[in-house]
């Protein structure tokens, strides 16, 4: 126990570290974001569902406090944080075409949470300019663009985890 809480705490400073960086470096922004979602995963995949709930919960508390640009915390507590918990779960369906019909249901769901989310509470105190402006205006292609990117985002979260689970966790065997 006292491990996997120790681990879970060291993911968080990573995960913390990551979102800092995605916001104040000039290079490598999408991928130290991207970062915190494998923290989450590994966590799950070392530590279990509790501890990776806690992870996320800190981290996304954590980050609204010291991250100066809101927009990645918000990206973060709304859907990256906690995705590869869910992620977990759906695939083990089994059955791959159903698999992706949950995960882009489910990816589908929460973006019309957070367009409401945006267009409703955020966006009325806040003015986001032409680009975002644009966006609303050119919602199919915006919401196109964001399936494969989401997509993208999932494959490319399973190949990370594979290459984890195939190659880096043997070497590690300290959680156990």
């Amino acid at each position: 126990m006292t491990r996997k809480m120790a681990f879970a705490s060291v993911m968080t400073a990573l995960t913390i570290v990551c979102l800092y960086g995605s916001v104040v470096l000039p290079a490598g922004k999408i991928a130290l974001f991207a970062i915190t979602s494998l923290c989450v995963l590994i966590t799950h995949a070392e530590c279990g569902t509790r501890f990776s709930l806690v992870q996320y919960v800190a981290s996304a508390i954590i980050g609204a406090l010291i991250v100066p640009f809101k927009f990645q915390i918000i990206l973060f507590a709304l859907f990256v944080g906690y995705y590869p918990i869910i992620k977990s779960y759906i695939e083990r369906i089994g059955i791959l075409w159903l698999e992706w019909l949950v995960k882009i249901l489910f990816f589908n769901a929460v973006f019309i949470v957070l367009y409401f989310l945006l267009q409703n509470i955020l966006l009325s105190y806040i003015n986001l300019g032409a680009v975002l402006d644009f966006a609303l205006s050119h919602l199919s292609v915006v919401i196109i663009a964001t399936e494969i990117i989401f997509v993208l985002y999932d494959y490319m979260l399973s190949v990370l985890a594979s290459y984890y689970v195939n190659e880096i966790k043997e070497k590690l065997k300290f959680i156990h």
